[in-house]
């Protein structure tokens, strides 16, 4: 005892080192930034690799892209006047058949009804229900889903979809969009493209989502000609919603001269004797089953605006094939027609493809061109006719710039200009 009191001075109590906040502070920070760091990388890497490891441990198809070939029976432009003086001269044997008097009996009639019917029955099998489906609000503030719904066409298949063209307005801004096949299956589609002319759309449907009953029962739709050799006052038959709702009707083909003017082209307007809906939509078909052309009734005027007509299928198969490969809408943004031969020798006007009117913030109105142009060449490209100057707008890109000459008439008459233009995308 005596001992340990002899070294208590000695004895002291070690205190611990008082808490530096700051270093704390500042450790605390650094670890933390670290790991935000450490997990931001690993996020990064994780995006970069999982389609590339995907891709390797599951390798997916490439889409193949779909072409859609020119009609057997297509008549070409510079033939079209010579084949309707062909026509407008009825042979000697149609003559002998017209004045001989030809009995038909009521079993005739029936068995030609069914015979047209039977087409019609082929060509529905091509035919399914597009529905766009959004959701909304009721006045309790309740969520509730609202559709549209529109008959559409399949008309090509790649490696791995089912193509349907539709009206744009069924599908354009809803949340989701679901195909139901004649079958009774509903499947969810998406969307493949869209064009802002036509307001024509292409929804695409992926064949891995279908059963193989459904399968086995789609059938394409044989896309034919609108300038075939005949068309005119031959028979037709509308299908889809012609009469406003699911419905189909007969008639014949009354005017195949009409032109519609729209952005960067001109389609063919097809007329009939066709009484229907001012709201119809759908196709019209001959009597081989396959599509003349597409019923549009915006260019109807108030004496006839419940007479189906429709634009024809020939212009439309590119426009059909490009949204079909997911290809966008290249426009330069003008309202053209072509200089007939005639024209260029009396008028003095040259050959090309004449500007009637620009769109508003197009690259057309950009770039300078004005109304009264003549657009005679684009890049390497001399431009001579309507089909020239679409093929250049639809081999571009948007942004792509090109070098225009046009022609453009003064005091001592037209003189050439170079201007460039910067290929925009038409939405």
């Amino acid at each position: 005892m005596e001992q340990q009191e002899k070294f208590d001075f000695i004895t002291q109590k070690v205190k611990d080192r008082p808490i530096n906040r700051r270093k704390l502070m500042r450790k605390t920070m650094i670890t933390a930034s670290m790991a935000v760091i450490f997990g931001l990388i690993a996020c990064l890497t994780f995006l970069t690799l999982q389609p590339i490891i995907n891709n390797w441990l599951h390798p997916k198809e490439e889409i193949e892209q779909i072409e859609i070939p020119v009609a057997e029976d297509e008549v070409l432009p510079e033939e079209m006047l010579e084949h309707e003086q062909q026509i407008l001269e009825p042979s000697q044997e149609v003559i002998d058949t017209i004045k001989n008097e030809i009995q038909l009996e009521l079993q005739d009639y029936k068995e030609l009804n069914q015979q047209i019917y039977a087409i019609t029955r082929e060509m529905q099998k091509a035919m399914v229900t597009v529905t766009g489906v959004s959701k909304q609000m009721d006045w309790f503030n309740d969520p509730y889903e609202s559709s549209a719904a529109s008959t559409g066409f399949i008309f090509a298949q790649n490696n791995a979809e089912i193509l349907i063209f539709v009206p744009t307005h069924v599908i354009w801004g809803e949340e989701k969009i679901e195909v139901t096949f004649g079958d009774g299956k509903k499947v969810a589609a998406y969307l493949k493209g869209r064009d802002y002319n036509t307001e024509l759309s292409v929804v695409a449907v992926a064949k891995d989502s279908l059963e193989e009953s459904t399968t086995e029962e789609i059938q394409l739709l044989p896309l034919g000609s609108s300038k075939k050799e005949g068309i005119l006052a031959s028979p037709v038959i509308a299908l889809g919603s012609p009469l406003g709702k699911s419905s189909v009707v007969y008639g014949m083909i009354t005017s195949v001269g009409g032109k519609v003017s729209m952005v960067d082209t001109n389609y063919e307007l097809l007329t009939t004797d066709i009484y229907g809906s001012t709201k119809a939509e759908g196709i019209l078909a001959d009597y081989e089953g396959r599509v003349i052309g597409i019923i549009y009734q915006k260019e109807n005027d108030k004496n006839g605006e419940n007479i189906i007509s429709a634009l024809g299928i020939t212009e439309l198969k590119e426009v059909l094939q490009r949204m079909g490969n997911g290809i966008p809408n290249t426009y330069i943004g003008t309202k053209v027609t072509e200089v007939p031969e005639e024209i260029h020798e009396v008028k003095g006007i040259p050959l090309g493809v004449y500007v009637t009117g620009i769109t508003m913030d197009s690259p057309a109105m950009m770039a300078g061109i004005q109304s009264g142009d003549v657009i005679i060449q684009i890049d390497q490209t001399t431009i001579t006719s309507l089909k020239d100057y679409k093929q250049v707008i639809t081999e571009s890109s948007p942004g792509e710039v090109k070098e225009m000459t046009i022609m453009r008439q003064g005091v001592e008459g037209y003189k050439a200009l170079q201007v460039e233009i910067t290929m925009g995308e038409l939405q």
